[in-house]
């Protein structure tokens, strides 16, 4: 597949919440993701502080109401930077998003797809990956998060659930699965990964 037929995929699907931001309205600020209506939006820490090491490639199929999208990702994860290499699967580059403490920084092969924010794809690997306490700050309050001890997330407001994040389900393979599910903006994202090494 080209780029350029993948960027015309991903603008025609709209690529869920991980490529665009929500339905209407204008994109947040620099750093800032919109996670939920209402303008609930999830501002990036800087530096990132994920607690710890870690690279992983990603298959990730994002669908948005009855459109799809598969996408692969490689992500390099460390307290002082993260970066994102979104591809075709097994194909081109599509974009490079680098976040450490000087901001969000996205390189775009080609036209990117109207829309497309690295901020996005971000808050969808914060609201999966991060502590809870370190997700509850980036959310400044405006959402609830509950942790269960089998590893399932679910951010809530008012005891309405907006995302659920079940507990990843492990492969004899070693890879990982985990779905996320963003009720306000209507998308799911079926994430397998794989640490290196494994």
């Amino acid at each position: 597949m080209t780029g350029r037929l993948l960027t015309l995929l991903l603008a025609g699907t709209l690529l869920a919440g991980c490529v665009t931001g929500p339905p209407a309205g204008p994109p947040p600020p620099a750093g800032v993701a919109a996670v939920a209506r209402d303008r609930v939006y999830l501002t990036l820490p800087l530096p990132p502080a994920y607690p710890g090491e870690k690279e992983m490639a990603q298959s990730i199929v994002a669908q948005y109401g009855p459109r799809k999208v598969a996408f692969d990702a490689l992500v390099s994860l460390s307290p002082q930077k993260v970066t994102v290499i979104v591809t075709a699967p097994a194909g081109p580059r599509v974009a490079q998003i680098d976040w450490d403490a000087t901001g969000v920084r996205t390189k775009t092969d080609g036209a990117p797809p109207p829309g497309f924010r690295g901020e996005n794809v971000l808050a969808d690997l914060v609201m999966t990956s991060w502590p809870r306490t370190a997700l509850e700050k980036a959310l400044g309050g405006r959402l609830e998060v509950w942790d269960y001890p089998d590893g399932h997330r679910k951010l809530v407001r008012d005891r309405e659930l907006v995302v659920d994040i079940p507990p990843a389900v492990r492969d004899a393979d070693g890879s990982s699965k985990r779905t996320l599910t963003n009720h306000d903006f209507g998308y799911t994202l079926t994430i397998v990964s794989r640490e290196a090494g494994q």
